[in-house]
């Protein structure tokens, strides 16, 4: 590990533990840990506080003396085991959201009780998980189960440590499937803080086998609290009742889920078999990354103070480095000197482990030279040392490149070199440090083959059950449901028959809608004697269109023709339709009123209308004027058709009325001769006009 990933690791390391435990303190303050509705968040903040400071102080004593070589083991033997408390408490501090009421401890201890009074079984299997997790921790101290510790106190991963990874693991993914199967319970915002937590020390778990030098997991963990802390403050989920001493202490955030008893069994089968998906599938993927990638296997040293002569298998790696019996000659400059061939072979007797990196250091004697052309590595001496390191990109006279020179599981690599030295010199009298990083891939292990293939078909079968459950719970639920929805269906559709019934109401007027509600099929068609029509339209209001958009133009109609709809409701006037921006009314259409009356009632309707469209103005950007047209005497009216049906008008007495409109004036009452004569003087009007109207001729007419 270099220096800077050492100091960067310990800077983040102690920043994330001063405000975990910052963020403790905060909650904490001014309340007795005892009667704090917070308590489970809290003890999750100083734990993963105390597990990032044990983590930074291991970072800070590494390669040091006597004091370092207690604190190291100390601090390394912390943070494994508050790994396993941090994730059975976020276990808890879930299980509480879920549970809907501050947890008592005690809880732990009465598992068959607890779980019948709505406690989640999967609390308990984390707790078992995590005491067998701390178990094997503390006999990691003494066997060097998960990690190991070099000559210079560095600690180092054992081959077993991915059992580790799994142990730590599987909680968090078992308190997931928990969060997820209690989602009908959970409000959503809960749901998605409480999930997003475990993503951070999962996506370090896989950092951490890809890359080795930093405390990933730990770093995840604590990046989960603060955003637990965060999440909590900003979402307001954590307000538990804490003044309330008795009964469920909810926050108004929460959701009461219905228990169905029948179904109790199929959903306690289902959120087992879901927590196997989810556990198996993790190691599923774990083991997956772990095949494809390996597991990175820091830096080792081989001592070899007496040099073997042939490989020897019982070793995990071999180092010979031999003088070729055949190949050597005296130099002919010096004869107390020796020039030989020397060959050496690295042997990696290894399963399942590729040798990445490697570096050969031999004792020589003095005045030993090389010639150059040394094969499969870059040769120096000095100071009585021979150096060989393994090629790089980098060299120049490296042309297979870098990976050519890894030592693959079982198989060997040659070095050599020509090298002129005293006579009297031996390579087998010579102590060589063999220097080497590793990769290990687990993928060729028979059990790991074997394990691969037994949690694939442990997740598939799991996988397989919890959606047969999952749907057998659903028609369960549509089964439960199947009684209750006929009620609510026979109420919703006397809700929608009434709704239907005052949608006929709007649509067509009272009279017509009874007779149709007595018989659908029944023929409106009436001939009116008496009726009075009027007819309006806005001036202008194509350009008034093009000028301005849709929201504005549909908004100020809406608002015009709710003003007069609401008058023509006050009067006694039947509005008939819209057509774009028309208005049609009449009046006289029910009740058999006289034919003077009908006229007088329309004509006070129009002039309404203009008061209407005055006041509009008055309030609104846009400006509308109108003109009205009205007419007396005979028509027809009835409805046609099946659907979009309305009640309309027909007749010369409609056309009429039309025309009046279309040739009056703006903000006047065009009114016909027929209309005029009815009103009997009742109403001001001026001089009469006569004016051509499109199919009758001309016609006198007078503006009110």
């Amino acid at each position: 590990m270099s220096n800077t990933i050492r100091i960067i690791s310990i800077v983040v390391l102690s920043g994330l533990a001063f405000f975990c435990l910052q963020v403790g303190v905060f909650l904490l303050s001014g309340h007795r840990l005892k009667n704090n509705s917070r308590r489970t968040l809290i003890l999750l903040q100083f734990i993963t506080g105390a597990l990032l400071a044990f983590d930074a102080m291991a970072y800070i004593f590494r390669g040091t003396s006597q004091v370092g070589y207690y604190m190291v083991r100390i601090s390394n033997f912390m943070v494994f085991a508050l790994n396993y408390f941090t994730t059975f408490f976020f276990c808890f501090y879930s299980a509480e959201f879920i549970k809907s009421d501050v947890l008592d401890f005690k809880v732990l201890f009465k598992p068959r009780s607890s779980i019948r009074n709505g406690v989640p079984v999967q609390l308990y299997i984390v707790f078992y998980i995590c005491l067998i997790g701390i178990i094997l921790t503390i006999v990691s101290q003494f066997t060097n189960l998960f990690y190991y510790f070099d000559e210079a106190n560095l600690y180092h991963r054992s081959a077993l440590y991915p059992v580790s990874i799994v142990l730590g693991l599987s909680p968090g993914l078992i308190t997931w499937a928990m969060l997820f199967q209690s989602q009908k319970i959970l409000q959503k915002n809960v749901l998605i803080s409480l999930a997003i937590y475990p993503l951070f020390p999962i996506i370090g778990i896989v950092l951490a086998l890809l890359v080795y030098g930093i405390s990933w997991i730990d770093i995840g963990y604590g990046i989960g609290a603060l955003h637990l802390f965060f999440s909590s403050i900003k979402l307001m989920e954590l307000e538990f009742y804490s003044d309330k001493k008795d009964g469920p202490r909810l926050s108004p955030n929460y959701k009461q889920g219905v228990t169905v008893p029948e179904m109790k069994r199929h959903i306690t089968r289902s959120h087992v078999w879901q927590v196997i998906a989810s556990v198996s599938g993790g190691l599923l993927l774990v083991m997956i990354i772990v095949s494809i990638t390996g597991i990175s296997i820091p830096e080792r040293k081989l001592v070899i103070n007496k040099p073997y002569l042939a490989n020897d298998k019982s070793k995990s790696v071999c180092v010979t480095f031999l003088r070729d019996s055949e190949k050597f000659w005296n130099d002919d400059e010096d004869l107390t000197r020796l020039g030989a061939q020397y060959n050496g072979v690295i042997y990696n007797n290894m399963m399942a482990t590729v040798i990445t990196d490697w570096n050969v250091t031999i004792d020589v004697c003095e005045d030993c030279t090389i010639d150059p052309g040394p094969w499969n590595g870059n040769f120096t001496i000095k100071d009585r040392l021979m150096n060989v390191r393994k090629p790089q990109d980098k060299d120049e006279e490296n042309l297979h490149g870098a990976d050519y020179y890894q030592v693959t599981p079982l198989k060997n690599l040659g070095f050599g070199c020509i090298m002129y030295s005293p006579a009297e010199y031996s390579p087998l009298d010579s102590k060589i440090i063999f220097t080497y990083e590793s990769v290990l891939k687990p993928l060729s292990y028979f059990l790991f083959q074997v394990g691969l293939v037994v949690i694939s078909i442990l997740f598939i079968v799991s996988l397989t059950i919890s959606f047969t459950e999952g749907k057998i719970i659903r028609v369960e639920e549509e089964n439960r449901k199947l009684e209750d929805t006929v009620k609510e269906r026979t109420k919703e559709l006397q809700e929608e028959k009434n709704r239907s019934e005052e949608l006929l109401l709007n649509i067509l007027p009272e009279e017509v809608a009874k007779r149709l509600a007595m018989d659908r099929n029944a023929k409106i068609a009436d001939k009116i004697e008496n009726a009075s029509v009027l007819f309006a339209d806005i001036v202008g209001f194509t350009k008034i269109t093009s000028a301005l958009d849709a929201d504005t133009i549909v908004g100020a109609l809406n608002s015009l023709y709710s003003r007069i709809d609401e008058r023509a409701k006050r009067d006694g006037i039947e509005k008939i339709k819209t057509i774009g921006d028309s208005y049609m009314a009449a009046a006289g259409l029910f009740g058999n009123e006289p034919a003077e009356k009908n006229a007088l009632a329309i004509v006070n309707f129009a002039r309404g209308m203009l008061q209407d469209i005055e006041n509009f103005n008055a309030t609104s950007n846009v400006k509308l004027f109108m003109r009205i047209g009205i007419n007396s005497g005979n028509l027809i009216a009835g409805v046609i058709g099946k659907t979009k049906f309305v009640y309309d008008i027909w007749g010369d007495t409609v056309n009429v009325a039309s025309r009046m409109e279309s040739s009056g004036e703006t903000s006047k009452i065009h009114v016909s001769e027929n209309t005029m004569e009815l009103l009997k003087g009742a109403v001001s009007a001026s001089a009469p006009v006569e004016m051509e109207i499109k199919g009758k001729g001309v016609m006198k007419t007078f503006f009110l």
